[in-house]
């Protein structure tokens, strides 16, 4: 027991004084939330609390356990108080990180802890949802946190290439995929970064080969936890349901009539030509969408719940009920069966309408992972993406000729640059190619491009303002 204590204290006191004092800044923010609107039950919080088939195991699962504790009544506040703890480490976990890479600079730590802070005051105070994801009930409540720890641990690795940071980042993105499907987005990130450092890079095949089967092991076992989590609520070896949906209203949304002669399935068939024509009488296609990339956009995110969940899901679901005898768990299944034939069919279709939509969707994207759509702040997103391009490409140059060809070995402010830019790439294509790009579910990185663009900038300061310093190995 003392052996532990002592660890402890060690630990505590490896920190300053005023490192200690951010980690009360931090809790003293993010705590204020809870307190000062009190748990915020979402749309989509009923799903997560009743453990619903649609949804991925970790958050229902963390629900499950605070209600096992405290109760049916008396969960809610300490699942956000939870929330808010986990999103103060996150937030002073991520400062001390850049700190320790850049000369202990505090500056950077505040600025860093202060893009953290914004995204959260700006959620709550300028969005029109007028509340902070961290005391919310839904899985951003967890995912915007866990996204920064995984940033860190990934970060350090590729730095320092030690194991525990490996098994950091792989964890962290083990729990990211099991608390919404988008975030398989850290194992292609982790894919992306680890080809771009051991393969082009370091040219380290063995080593790559070996990350990559440890990226296969986490989707496989991520498959398996998913199975094992349905079978412990519901007694069956599945996965969640609703993988094809999301897809398929998108296919919906940008299939013409002519679609109709690739179905050779009769029953596929009819109900495609029954969802068509409801998205037809409602509009809610592309044919009916404005001209322009943002209305395009806004029509086609305005379509997709209504047809996803208007038509899509009580028109199939319906027929299923009608027309078979199964149980609950079946009856899924068939869901599932059909959605999936009926995307797969309409892949097939015309790629015009699809490409367009895409297009368009991706890049809103990259606006909503820096700033949010609308006329001036898609003018100023081009402009920090050109900034921080720019930064990035001149630091390059310059640290490349100055240290005759040495940045093909990581180095902490090109790392960074290049792992939270490699973020926002990989979910905008990945979200923009699945679901429409709302905010919520691009501004993970949003906080994390400030900061990477603020460490850019303050390697470029004179050597009379700031001390020079390239980055611990």
């Amino acid at each position: 027991m003392m052996t532990w204590i002592n660890k402890i204290k060690k630990y505590i006191t490896s920190f300053e004084k005023w490192d200690i004092g951010l980690l009360i800044v931090c809790l003293g923010f993010y705590l204020f939330f809870p307190f000062y609107d009190g748990p915020v039950w979402c749309k989509d919080s009923s799903s997560y609390a009743t453990m619903n088939i649609t949804r991925e195991p970790l958050y229902p699962t963390f629900l499950w356990i605070f209600r096992s504790l405290f109760g049916e009544d008396g969960y809610l506040m300490p699942v956000v108080l939870a929330q808010s703890i986990l999103a103060a480490y996150a937030s002073w976990k991520l400062a001390l990180t850049v700190k320790g890479y850049k000369n202990n600079s505090r500056l950077l730590a505040l600025l860093s802890i202060g893009f953290q802070f914004g995204v959260t005051f700006l959620c709550r105070f300028v969005a029109i949802r007028g509340s902070s994801y961290i005391n919310s009930i839904m899985t951003e409540g967890l995912g915007l946190s866990l996204y920064v720890l995984f940033i860190v641990q990934l970060y350090k690795y590729i730095l320092e290439e030690k194991k525990m940071n490996l098994i950091g980042s792989a964890g962290f993105a083990f729990l990211l995929v099991n608390l919404r499907k988008q975030m398989l987005i850290a194992f292609a990130l982790m894919a992306a970064v680890f080809s771009l450092y051991y393969l082009i890079k370091k040219r380290k095949l063995k080593k790559l080969l070996l990350l990559f089967g440890l990226i296969i092991c986490l989707f496989v076992a991520s498959k398996l936890t998913d199975r094992f989590y349905n079978y412990c609520v519901r007694g069956a070896w599945i996965e969640h349901s609703g993988n094809s949906m999301g897809m398929l209203c998108t296919l919906i949304y940008t299939s013409q009539e002519k679609d109709v002669s690739l179905f050779e399935d009769a029953q596929v068939r009819n109900l495609y030509e029954e969802i068509l024509a409801q998205a037809e009488e409602q509009r809610l296609r592309i044919a009916y969408a404005p001209e322009g990339w943002v209305d395009l956009s806004t029509h086609y995110a305005d379509s997709y719940d209504a047809i996803g969940y208007g038509i899509i899901n009580p028109l199939i679901q319906g027929y299923i009920a009608e027309n078979f005898e199964y149980s609950e768990i079946d009856a899924v299944l068939k869901y599932d069966e059909y959605c999936s034939a009926m995307a797969k069919t309409l892949l097939l279709q015309d790629k015009g309408g699809l490409s367009e939509v895409l297009a368009a969707n991706i890049w809103k994207g990259f606006v909503n992972s820096i700033a949010r759509v609308n006329s001036y702040l898609n003018i100023y997103a081009i402009l920090a993406y050109v900034l921080y391009l720019f930064v990035y490409l001149y630091y390059l140059y310059k640290t490349a000729s100055g240290r005759h060809k040495k940045w093909m070995e990581p180095e902490s402010t090109l790392t960074l640059a290049e792992i939270v830019l490699g973020g926002i790439i990989v979910n905008s294509i990945v979200v923009g190619a699945m679901i429409f790009t709302q905010p919520r579910y691009m501004i993970y990185n949003m906080g994390l491009f400030y900061t990477a663009l603020s460490v850019l900038l303050y390697d470029l300061l004179p050597p009379g303002i700031k001390k020079r310093k390239y980055g611990r190995k």
